[in-house]
C-alpha cells in the first residue's frame, strides 16, 4: 500500500547529501580513477582493492535514483528514480551468476581493462565482488520498496538497507582488523574500502528516508527501551571492535604476547560492558525518576486546588462517593460539613483578589489545622469549603464545626489596602448508612443547610434538618 504523502522524509538535507556525495564519489573513480588512471582515487588505502569501474557507474544510479525518491514522487520522475534504480540489482544478478554457474558473459572488463588484476594473475580481473552484488540486489530492493507499507513494524526497505549496510560494515572492519582477505593484489574481487562506504551511507540514508518505520521510531522515540536501544547498540558495536583493534596492535608491537594480550582483551571487554551496563541503568532510573516526578505532579494538579493545596472539587466527590460505598458495606458513619466564606466578595471588592487569595489560603491552612488525618478537606468552589468528618456523629460534627468558625473569625490577613477577615457560615448534614444517599445528595442537604445559616445572618452553623444556631 502507497502511503507517500504522509512519508516525507525529516532529514532530506542529510539524504541529498549523501546522494550528491556517492554520485560524487563514482564519477570521480570513474573519470579519474579509470579514465586518468590515478590508482589513488580507485583505492583509498595504497595496493587494496580497487573501486570497479561497474561498481562505480551502479552506485553512481544508486545514488540518482535515491535522489529521485527521497520524496515520494509521482509520474516520470518516479518512474526513471525506478528504471535506475532496478539497474544495479540487474548488474548484480549477472555478476553474481557468473561466479555462481562459472561463466563468463562478457561484461567483466566491458568498460575498461584491469590491467592490475591482470598483472596480479587474478581469475576474473574487472569482476566486482560477490558481497558488492549482494549489496547491490539489497540496494535495489530498498530503493523499490521505499514506499511500500506493510503490516509489519518495519518497512520492506528497511529489511534490505540494514543487511546493506551490515555487509558493507562487516567489509571495513575486516580493513581496520587489517585481514588479508580483505586486501592486497590476490583479493582483487573483494569489496572496496570506498565501495564500502557508499553503501554504508546509502543504507543510513535509506533508513531514514521514511518516518513511518521501525528503525526511524527506535532512533527518535522517549521511551526507555528506545532510549535504551538507541545507547546500548552503539557501545556493545564500538566497544569490542576497539579493544579488538588494540589487542592485534599490542601483540603485532610487542607489548604483549597473544595469551596476556587475550587475558587484557576478556577483561577489557567485561568492563567496558558492565561499565555501559551501569551507565544505561542510571540513565533509565534517571528516567523513571523524572516520570515519578511528572507523574506527581500531574496527579497534584488533577487532584489539588491550585490556590489552597486542598482536595479539588471532584477529587472531594470522589473521596465521599469511595466513604458511601465503605458506609453501606461496614456500616461506618460520619458528618459532611459544607463551609461559604461571608466576606470573600467585600475583601476583594475593597483590598484586592491578592489579599482574597491571602485570605483563601489562611482559612485552608485553619481547617487543615483543625481535622484529623484521616477527615478529608477540599475546596469545592471559589469561597467554598468542605469537609469530611469520619465517624462523627451529628452532635460531635456540629461542636467541631463551631470551632472551625470561631477559628476562621479569628483570623486576620494585614495588606497594604488594610486588614481582611471574614465570617463563615457552615451547613451540617450527617451521613448514615440507613439514608441509601448518594453523595450529589448529601451535599445538597448541607448546602441547604449552610444557606439556611447565611440567611439568618452568617457566622452560624446550621444542621440539615434543624433550624440555625451557635451563633457568634
Amino acid at each position: 500500500m502507497l502511503r507517500a504523502h504522509h512519508d516525507r522524509p525529516p532529514y532530506r538535507p542529510a539524504i541529498t547529501l549523501v546522494g550528491y556525495g556517492v554520485l560524487a564519489a563514482a564519477l570521480a573513480v570513474i573519470l579519474v580513477g579509470w579514465v586518468l588512471d590515478v590508482a589513488a582515487v580507485r583505492s583509498i588505502i595504497p595496493g587494496a582493492v580497487a573501486m570497479k569501474p561497474h561498481t562505480a557507474a551502479a552506485l553512481g544510479l544508486g545514488a540518482v535514483a535515491m535522489l529521485l525518491l527521497a520524496t515520494p514522487a509521482r509520474g516520470r520522475r518516479r518512474k526513471v528514480g525506478l528504471l535506475l534504480a532496478s539497474i544495479p540489482g540487474l548488474l548484480a544478478l549477472a555478476v553474481l551468476s557468473e561466479y555462481v554457474f562459472r561463466v563468463k558473459l562478457g561484461i567483466d572488463e566491458l568498460l575498461f581493462t584491469d590491467q592490475a588484476g591482470r598483472a596480479a594473475g587474478i581469475a576474473y580481473p574487472g569482476r566486482l565482488a560477490p558481497t558488492t552484488g549482494v549489496c547491490f540486489l539489497l540496494l535495489t530492493g530498498a530503493l523499490l520498496s521505499l514506499d511500500r507499507g506493510t503490516s509489519w513494524r518495519w518497512r520492506p526497505s528497511e529489511l534490505f538497507a540494514i543487511p546493506m549496510g551490515l555487509v558493507a560494515l562487516m567489509s571495513l572492519i575486516g580493513y581496520a582488523y587489517s585481514i588479508p582477505a580483505f586486501y592486497g593484489p590476490a583479493s582483487a574481487a573483494k569489496m572496496a574500502v570506498n565501495t564500502s562506504l557508499c553503501f554504508v551511507a546509502l543504507a543510513t540514508a535509506l533508513l531514514v528516508a521514511r518516518p513511518r518505520g521501525r528503525f526511524f521510531e527506535l532512533a527518535t522515540t522517549t521511551d526507555p527501551g528506545g532510549v535504551m536501544v538507541r545507547r546500548m547498540v552503539p557501545l556493545c558495536l564500538v566497544v569490542p571492535l576497539v579493544l579488538g583493534w588494540l589487542h592485534l596492535r599490542t601483540v603485532e608491537w610487542g607489548l604483549f604476547d597473544d595469551e596476556v594480550g587475550a587475558w587484557w582483551l576478556a577483561a577489557a571487554t567485561i568492563g567496558g560492558l558492565v561499565a555501559m551496563m551501569w551507565w544505561c541503568a542510571g540513565t533509565l532510573s534517571g528516567a523513571d525518576r523524572e516520570r515519578r516526578t511528572l507523574e506527581a505532579q500531574l496527579f497534584e494538579l488533577a487532584n489539588r486546588d491550585a490556590l489552597t493545596g486542598l482536595f479539588n472539587r471532584r477529587r472531594f466527590e470522589e473521596e465521599l462517593d469511595r466513604f458511601l460505598a465503605r458506609a453501606r458495606r461496614y456500616g461506618d458513619t460520619g458528618s459532611l460539613l459544607l463551609l461559604d466564606l461571608d466576606r470573600l466578595k467585600p475583601t476583594n471588592d475593597t483590598l484586592g483578589h491578592e489579599a482574597g487569595d491571602l485570605l483563601l489560603r489562611a482559612v485552608a491552612r485553619v481547617l487543615a489545622g483543625l481535622v484529623r488525618e484521616s477527615d478529608v478537606v477540599g475546596r469545592i468552589g471559589g469561597d467554598e469549603f468542605a469537609v469530611l468528618l469520619l465517624g462523627a456523629s451529628p452532635a460531635n460534627s456540629v461542636v467541631k464545626a463551631d470551632a472551625v468558625r470561631v477559628a476562621i473569625a479569628d483570623v486576620r490577613i494585614e495588606t497594604q489596602a488594610g486588614s481582611a477577615w471574614t465570617s463563615v457560615s457552615i451547613g451540617v448534614a450527617a451521613v448514615q448508612v440507613t439514608d441509601g444517599l448518594k453523595s450529589s445528595e448529601i451535599l445538597s442537604r448541607a448546602d441547604v443547610a449552610m444557606y439556611r445559616a447565611k440567611r439568618a445572618g452568617g457566622n452560624q452553623v446550621a444542621l440539615a434538618g434543624l433550624p440555625a444556631g451557635l451563633p457568634a
